[in-house]
C-alpha cells in the first residue's frame, strides 16, 4: 500500500463520515459540501440529487424530524480517481404512532460513490444503503402504540418500522431498496456498484 493509497482512503473516509455528522446536525452548507452537482441519492424515502436531497434534508429538519446515524469505520475500495465505501450504520428514527412517541431503530450498510474530479477534492458520487432489519420501541414505558398488523404486512421485512414510521409522516416508502429480505436486488445492488469502480473511468489519473 502507498502513501497516496493510504491518504486517499483516509480522504474518503472522512468524507463519507463528514457528510452523515453534518446532516444529523444541520450543517447544510457542510453537508452540501461532500457532493458533486450530478451525485444521486437513493434512499427509503427519496431519490434526487445530492444538492436537492441536502434541501430536502434542511426542510425536514426544519420542521422537526431529528435523525441520527451512528456510524461504523468506513472501509473504501479504491481505483485511481474513483473510491466504494462502505459503512455500517444504525439509524435511530424518532417519531409518533397514534399520538404515542416511538423511535425506530434500523440497521443498514452505507454504499457511498466518491470521485475526485478537476479540482482534486474527493466528493460523493452516489449514496444509497442496504437494509438488514429494523424495529420499534415506544419511548416512554409502559405505552404501547397500536400499529395496523394488514399494514405493516405490506412493507419490505428489512425496513418495514421505518416504512411504517415514513409513511405516518406523509411519505410514500419505497418498496425497492437492497435488503437482506430481497437477496436478488442486494446481490444486483452490489454488482452495479463494483461495476462502476471497475469502469475505465475509474482508472482516470491513476
Amino acid at each position: 500500500m502507498t502513501l497516496q493509497t493510504m491518504i486517499d482512503r483516509a480522504a474518503v473516509a472522512d468524507l463519507v463520515q463528514t457528510e452523515r455528522a453534518a446532516r444529523d446536525q444541520g450543517q447544510w452548507d457542510r453537508m452540501a459540501a461532500c457532493f458533486h452537482p450530478d451525485s444521486r441519492v437513493s434512499l427509503s424515502w427519496i431519490e434526487t440529487t445530492g444538492p436537492a436531497f441536502v434541501e430536502a434534508s434542511r426542510a425536514a429538519f426544519a420542521a422537526g424530524v431529528r435523525h441520527l446515524h451512528q456510524m461504523s469505520p468506513t472501509l473504501v475500495s479504491l481505483n485511481g480517481d474513483r473510491a466504494l465505501a462502505e459503512t455500517g450504520c444504525v439509524i435511530l428514527l424518532p417519531g409518533a404512532v397514534g399520538g404515542v412517541g416511538v423511535t425506530v431503530t434500523c440497521q443498514a450498510r452505507l454504499f457511498a460513490r466518491a470521485e475526485r474530479r478537476e479540482d482534486g477534492v474527493w466528493r460523493l458520487a452516489g449514496l444509497r444503503p442496504h437494509y438488514f432489519r429494523d424495529s420499534l420501541a415506544a419511548d416512554q414505558p409502559g405505552q404501547a402504540p397500536v400499529l395496523d398488523e394488514a399494514r405493516l404486512a405490506g412493507y419490505r421485512q428489512s425496513y418495514r418500522f421505518l416504512s411504517y414510521l415514513l409513511e405516518e409522516t406523509g411519505k410514500t416508502p419505497r418498496p425497492d431498496l437492497a435488503g437482506a429480505d430481497r437477496p436478488d436486488l442486494a446481490e444486483a445492488a452490489a454488482a452495479e456498484e463494483a461495476a462502476w469502480l471497475a469502469s475505465p473511468h475509474g482508472a482516470r489519473g491513476g
